[in-house]
């Protein structure tokens, strides 16, 4: 993989990192920081060799949305994010993890595949926490001009990526013919839009707190009439509501 440039992006969390106190704090260093040049200055290009053919192929994933996730790990710990799937808190199936009593941090640059689709990652163990990005909607295109079209339209499906990122597999990331390599761009391709709520995401409740200092959370329902759902502030799953996380951590391109 060659990532140098977006690592670089990446570097520039930490780098501007204060003391956060609020969601907000998080959310504004992120967005002038990381996410204007992440969805209107780049874009993944994937090259790979086909069994039987000389000449590579080549895709791009033109990326029209991401989701910030950032979760300070620790008791005293201000910012929590219990949705987010890389943190102690949350806990793990594993029984290694369980053992060694917490995940290893990602080298930066990470991706992270998940039930909800691919995660770039920016952790820092020096500082205890985990960050990411969700890559929430894409597009796949065949070359670079094709980044100023407005078709094809982007897919809002986040686990659809898996084929399209990883038309190989895994294991040929291995492979020296296989490559995934952050383009920069001299001209931006597009404006950022205002910053929305995360995708179906709740809000979440402390449940107890175990022997080693981490927190169980769980999604909190609410008692409403189906008159009084508001999609702004209502989240509705299995037939039970539950209120909405309100922090504008999903960014976006303007179409």
């Amino acid at each position: 993989m060659i990532m140098k440039d977006l690592i670089r992006i990446l570097e520039r969390f930490e780098t501007n990192r204060k003391d956060f106190k609020t969601a907000e704090d998080v959310a504004k260093c992120f967005e002038e920081h990381c996410a204007k040049d992440i969805l209107c200055n780049g874009y993944f290009e994937i090259t790979w060799k086909e069994n039987g053919k000389e000449e590579p192929e080549k895709r791009i994933i033109d990326i029209g949305s991401i989701e910030l996730y950032y979760h300070e790990e620790g008791k005293d710990a201000k910012i929590k994010d219990p949705i987010m799937y890389h943190t102690n808190d949350r806990g793990s199936y594993s029984k290694f993890i369980d053992k060694n009593k917490g995940f290893p941090y990602f080298k930066l640059g990470s991706f992270n595949l998940h039930s909800s689709g691919v995660d770039v990652t920016f952790e820092n163990e020096e500082n205890k926490y985990r960050a990411s990005f969700l890559i929430r909607s894409y597009r796949v295109l065949n070359k670079k001009e094709e980044l100023w079209n407005q078709k094809p339209r982007f897919d809002g499906c986040s686990t659809h990526i898996f084929d399209d990122m990883f038309p190989k597999g895994m294991f040929f990331m291995c492979d020296k013919e296989y490559s995934i390599e952050w383009k920069t761009l001299t001209t931006p391709k597009a404006q950022m839009d205002d910053p929305q709520l995360r995708i179906n995401v709740a809000e979440y409740k402390i449940v107890r707190e175990r022997e080693n200092g981490t927190f169980v959370y769980e999604k909190a329902p609410i008692e409403i009439d189906e008159s009084n759902f508001d999609e702004k502030i209502h989240l509705k799953s299995n037939g039970k509501f539950f209120k909405r996380d309100q922090r504008l951590w999903h960014f976006r391109r303007k179409e």
